[in-house]
Formats: structure tokens, C-alpha cells, sequence
């Protein structure tokens, strides 16, 4: 679990709080808790939290959960919300969702519905935050666009996006899929609603199906599903080739039918939802190998996009790697530098580097190691150096940059990443308190790092 991860708990009742504190606790959840509302919206301002649980009754309180629900919300409008009550009905739990709670659960609670409960809140609020990132810190750069086929790209969006249908979205990993299915939901008329993301290479496939439709027991609900949540927003499928069957036929009632079932209903449910799917396999292919249902594919098919590779619009390179490298300066408060025109080169002749997200990793690396360097200008000869430094090549004058790209990419990460923290090691000394503050890594990340790559911080390696 994420060390970041922190819980609060309100509720006017001790013993609930630390029932509560101690069911998070064991699953490696970190929590607070609260028995009054001010003090609980007090601690909400002071601290960072993934998750509240609110007690709807609060007594002793001047204000109650729903007031308390609408304070906290206004100071963070993402951070969701599961509300609590003894006294529990449907016309409750409505009333919370429609106070922007995300969920709601009754007393005596089930343990395990509400570590479920808990799960998926936490993972549409790291979803969120994903997507406020994507949009924050890589809409500048997948929008450059000098080479026709980026222009091209770009034009086909704008005209999507307002138009209200299914789209397929194929290009290679890291090619930017999830960026541009955000950018067609944010640019559309459902921009105001919710936007989901589902990998469909889950091995569990049945799990997926309970997370996507919900399930009912004897026409209770018991858990909503992805559906509930994203009803008249936008939904991507990423890698929709690795679809169950069963899964794509309960997704073409959605396209179809405008309908769906939670798993052990026996009425439909209505829906409206944009679906969006991705896939790094060709169109043809997909059909060719029959890896999707031909039904299915004619309706997600309404309009394609093929994502341009990195080869087909070297004319962006220059423009990317000085974005991706000023970016990072400015983050890492790092000396402000450029790549000469050897360097680009360098980087035009990079043919194995295939997608944006391979580029501005290996800028980046470049930014760190270089980022003592007083010179401002970074040369060709300096990214040989670097590659001879922390990766092991020992003949720069004889460099053959395609065999070192055909290294698999967690090959060469590994093999840097053991380089670059013994590098740092050295540096600081073997001191891990500064060496963590320094390279910007929490340092309990930072001892499970080095302990995962056996690298002894006691004696010098």
C-alpha cells in the first residue's frame, strides 16, 4: 500500500473509531479519527487525505455529516467520501451521493464490504490524480505538433470529441492512448461527468466483471460497479483485446441496448456512457485473430485513430526533449540547460525509442546525472559519457548506439538504476538520510530500493 496513503475517520462513537483504526491498520492502511466534526474537518485541512469515513449522526458536534461532508469537499473537491449511519435506508444513502459522497455503508458494517468499499474509493481517487497529472504535466508535450502526422492526429480529436460516439484508439505502449481518451472526455459534452479507466489485461477476468456490472444478492444491492459510477460520462477500455468473451458480449448490451445487468440481477439497468477503447494491436489484427467478437468490434469501430510511433514524427523530436528537459529542471530545481545540435541528432537517430513516455524518461536520466554540471549546453559527447559512466559501456570512440538500444527497457533500467544509486551512495557517503533527501526519494522507498537490488549500504561496494 502506498505510504501516502492516509484515512480519516469521524465518528462520535469511540469504539467505532478504534474498530475502524484497527480493521485499516491491519491491512496496512494508515488512519486518524475524530469524534467531532469540527475537529474532524480541522485535522482534514492540516493533512493530506486519500479517503474519509464520516458518520452521518453525529452528536455533540455543531454540525452534522452532511455539513461536514460539504465543508470537507470544498477543500478538496477529489477526495472521496464514504458516509456512515445506524440508521440506514435507500433515501440515506441517495441523499449522500447526491451531497457528492461517493459511497455509503450501514451499521453494524461487514468487514469485508467495507475494506471493498474502501479499495475501490482509493483507486478512483488515485485514478483522479492520474488524470490531473496526465493532464498537467504531458498536455503540453503530446501536443506538440510540428510533423503532419501529429497535426494530423490533433485535428481528428478536435472533431471527435464533440461528436458522441465510440472510439478505437491503437498505437504502440506509451504512445500516449490514455492521454488522448482523457483529452477526447475532457473536450466533450460529458467533460462534467465521470471518466473511468479499466485494463482488461486483469487475469482475473470474473473479478473485472464484478468490478465493472456490480452484483446483487435477491435483488439487495450489495456492491455497485464501474457502470453506477461512470453513468452518463466517459469510459476507456484499455487493452480491449484481452476482453473475456463473456465480458465482450455483456459490453455489447451496453453499446446496443443502452443496458446492463449487475452479476445475479434480474433487471436491467439503464445506461448512458461513451465507451472508449485502446489497444497496442492492430485493427487488423484484432480482427484477423479474432481476438474480439466481429459484433463488438463493427460497434466500437464507429471511428479509429492510429497513434503516430515517435519515428513517424521525428520533426517533434527537438521540440520534446528541450520540453521534457526544461520540465524537469524546473521541477527538480536543477541548473536550467539545452541539448546541442549533436544531441539531437543523437536523439533522431534513436530508432529503438519508440514512444513519448521512452524519450522523456531517458531525458530525464540525462537531466539527473548531468544536473551537477555547470555547463548549460548538453553535447553528444556527454550523453556517451553518461552511458560509459552508469551503464557500464566501455569503448564511447566505438559507441554502436542501435546495440545499446536493443537492451530490453528493463534490462537497461535495472542495470541504471543499480549504477545510479551505488553512484549516489558514494556521493553522499553512504549517508541514506541525505542520499534520499537529494535524489528526491522518500527514504523507507529508498532502503527497500537498494535492499530489492542487493546492494549493502554498511560497507562500501
Amino acid at each position: 500500500m502506498n505510504e501516502e496513503t492516509k484515512i480519516l475517520i469521524i465518528d462520535d462513537e469511540r469504539d467505532i473509531c478504534e474498530q475502524l483504526s484497527g480493521l485499516l491498520n491491519d491491512k496496512g492502511f494508515s488512519s486518524n479519527f475524530s469524534f467531532s466534526a469540527e475537529e474532524g474537518v480541522e485535522l482534514f485541512k492540516k493533512n493530506k487525505y486519500s479517503l474519509v469515513l464520516l458518520d452521518i449522526w453525529l452528536n455533540n458536534s455543531k454540525f452534522d455529516g452532511f455539513q461536514a461532508l460539504e465543508k470537507i469537499l470544498q477543500i478538496n473537491e477529489n477526495v472521496p467520501i464514504i458516509m456512515i449511519s445506524g440508521h440506514g435506508n435507500i433515501e440515506t444513502a441517495v441523499n449522500s451521493i447526491k451531497k457528492g459522497a461517493y459511497d455509503f455503508i450501514e451499521k453494524p458494517f461487514d468487514s469485508d464490504l467495507l475494506l471493498f468499499k474502501v479499495k475501490k474509493a482509493l483507486e478512483n481517487f488515485e485514478l483522479k490524480r492520474e488524470i490531473i497529472k496526465l493532464i498537467k504535466n504531458e498536455e503540453d508535450s503530446n501536443l506538440i505538433a510540428k510533423s503532419q502526422s501529429s497535426m494530423n492526429l490533433f485535428n481528428s480529436l478536435k472533431k471527435i470529441s464533440k461528436i458522441d460516439c465510440s472510439v478505437m484508439l491503437i498505437g504502440n505502449m506509451g504512445a500516449g492512448k490514455k492521454f488522448l481518451a482523457t483529452k477526447i472526455h475532457n473536450e466533450s459534452n460529458r467533460s462534467n461527468k465521470n471518466f473511468r479507466i479499466i485494463d482488461c489485461k486483469k487475469n482475473d477476468q470474473d473479478e473485472l466483471q464484478r468490478e465493472i456490472f456490480g452484483k446483487e444478492d435477491n435483488q439487495v444491492v450489495k456492491i455497485s460497479g464501474i457502470l453506477d459510477e461512470v453513468n452518463r460520462g466517459t469510459l476507456l477500455f484499455e487493452n480491449i483485446h484481452c476482453l473475456s468473451k463473456v465480458i465482450q458480449g455483456k459490453l455489447l448490451r451496453v453499446l446496443e441496448e443502452k443496458k446492463y445487468y449487475r452479476i445475479g440481477a434480474i433487471t436491467p439497468r439503464n445506461i448512458n456512457v461513451r465507451i472508449i477503447a485502446s489497444s497496442i494491436i492492430s485493427l487488423e489484427k484484432i480482427k484477423k485473430t479474432n481476438k474480439l467478437r466481429n459484433d463488438l468490434v463493427k460497434k466500437l469501430d464507429f471511428f479509429t485513430i492510429n497513434i503516430p510511433s515517435l519515428i513517424d514524427r521525428k520533426e517533434d523530436i527537438e521540440d520534446l526533449v528541450n520540453f521534457f528537459l526544461l520540465d524537469f529542471a524546473n521541477k527538480k530545481n536543477f541548473i536550467k540547460k539545452k541539448f546541442s545540435e549533436d544531441a539531437i541528432s543523437f536523439f533522431y537517430n534513436m530508432n529503438c525509442v519508440e514512444n513519448i513516455s521512452q524519450l522523456k524518461k531517458f531525458v530525464e536520466l540525462c537531466c539527473i546525472m548531468l544536473s551537477d554540471d555547470q555547463e548549460t549546453v548538453i553535447t553528444k559527447n556527454n550523453l556517451l559519457q553518461l552511458m560509459h559512466k552508469f551503464l557500464g559501456i566501455d569503448d564511447t570512440n566505438n559507441f554502436n548506439e542501435k546495440k545499446f538500444f536493443d537492451f530490453s527497457i528493463k534490462d537497461a533500467r535495472e542495470h541504471f538504476e543499480k549504477k545510479y544509486l551505488m553512484y549516489n551512495l558514494a556521493k553522499y557517503e553512504y549517508n541514506v538520510s541525505k542520499m534520499s533527501f537529494e535524489i528526491g526519494m522518500e527514504r523507507t522507498a529508498l532502503y527497500r530500493k537498494l535492499k530489492s537490488m542487493k546492494i549493502n549500504v554498511d560497507v562500501k561496494q
